[in-house]
């Protein structure tokens, strides 16, 4: 709900610079993205184009995911607690090309992007091994990540007015995500042997094909 209310005031924001404009379009468009359902992968956060000729447009988008999660082990027929927690982090930068095909307020396009991104999962666990609670245990978990992907799609504008814009789009994602050599360290401070081991986790790459952004929505300004 928070970002529905974020696009009405867009677009509110949007109607009263329009008020005070000239009836001119530019060549520099920015635009902000919501997605609707949230299993379909891949919206930028923000899209920038820029026309070099009338209906022809390059285009860069950005995008950041953060997620944290966090619970609680607690110890069996005792007060004690231990805490599990899993950090996700995606940066992903995109450039590609766009054809329009404008007919008076409406301007349907097709193009293509590549995409690039890199992040990093976790995993850090105090007083447990993930399972059980441990008083002496702790562990961490770390594996960097890469991304890089082919977008294929097509979407359309509808100018609300000369400057403001809404529109959706939909397109074909291939995507290989490369999860790098990581790190597995275990930290046992009643060991009187070996109190810290540190081992290696092997790397994984997948690959996926597929829709994306299925149910996106979007709100643009052209200056």
């Amino acid at each position: 709900m928070k970002n529905i209310k974020y696009l009405l005031i867009f677009i509110s924001f949007g109607m009263l610079i329009q008020s005070f404009s000239q009836d001119s379009i530019g060549k520099l468009s920015f635009e902000t993205r919501y997605q609707l359902r949230q299993d379909s992968a891949y919206v930028p956060n923000l899209n920038i184009r820029y026309f070099f000729a009338d209906n022809s447009a390059l285009r860069v988008g950005l995008a950041y995911q953060y997620s944290s999660i966090l619970r609680e082990i607690k110890e069996v027929d005792g007060d004690g607690v231990g805490t599990v927690e899993k950090l996700n982090d995606l940066f992903a930068f995109n450039i590609g090309f766009e054809k329009h095909f404008r007919k008076n307020n409406v301007s349907p396009y097709l193009g293509v992007e590549l995409q690039f991104g890199f992040g990093k999962n976790e995993e850090y666990g105090s007083r447990t091994d993930s399972i059980i609670f441990i008083a002496d245990y702790n562990y961490s978990i770390k594996k960097p990540i890469s991304q890089f992907g082919v977008h294929v799609f097509s979407g359309v504008d509808f100018y609300v007015f000369d400057n403001l814009y809404v529109g959706t789009e939909l397109g074909i994602l291939f995507s290989s995500i490369y999860f790098k050599t990581g790190e597995y360290k275990i930290t046992d401070e009643s060991s009187l042997t070996e109190p810290e081991i540190i081992t290696s986790i092997a790397s994984v790459k997948t690959k996926t094909f597929g829709v994306a952004n299925v149910g996106m929505i979007k709100v643009g300004w052209r200056f």
